[in-house]
């Protein structure tokens, strides 16, 4: 999934109907992205609280 491969030529041949993931893919993962971080970064809850499950944390802790 190369957008330079999909887009170009599809601006030259006047194709437009999966453009719209190239698009919007980038902006909703950079909204998600920021989301993220800004749940993480500016909260004063512990880590397992946010997510709920701290499973993932736990198996990492034995190793």
């Amino acid at each position: 999934m190369n957008p330079a491969r999909t887009i170009g030529p599809a601006i030259v041949l006047g194709r437009y109907t999966g453009i719209w993931v190239y698009i919007a893919g980038p902006v909703f993962g950079a909204v998600a992205g920021a989301w993220a971080y800004n749940l993480i970064r500016f909260t004063d809850k512990p880590l397992g609280e946010i997510t709920k499950t701290a499973s993932f944390i736990r198996s990492t802790r034995r190793s």
